[in-house]
């Protein structure tokens, strides 16, 4: 089981390391349903944990894109 940091350590993170970690996640959420497909998977809220983690780090990283938006327009 993977600790994910909390949202208010995502948001001092620069842009390119969420995006590792975006990928990273996606990485894991993939291997965890073909574990759980296969019936190998043992802690099978990892996916549900993993899916959430994936959401924050998108939230985090739409609102970095948010002020680039608005001082462009």
């Amino acid at each position: 089981m993977e600790k994910w940091p909390k949202i208010k350590e995502l948001r001092t993170l620069p842009e390119a390391e969420l995006q590792v970690q975006l990928q990273k996640a996606r990485q894991t959420l993939w291997q965890d349903r073909l574990k759980a497909r296969e019936g190998a998977l043992q802690q099978t809220h990892e996916l549900r944990l993993t899916k959430r983690h994936i959401a924050r780090l998108q939230t985090v990283m739409n609102a970095l894109q948010k002020p680039r938006e608005a001082t462009s327009s």
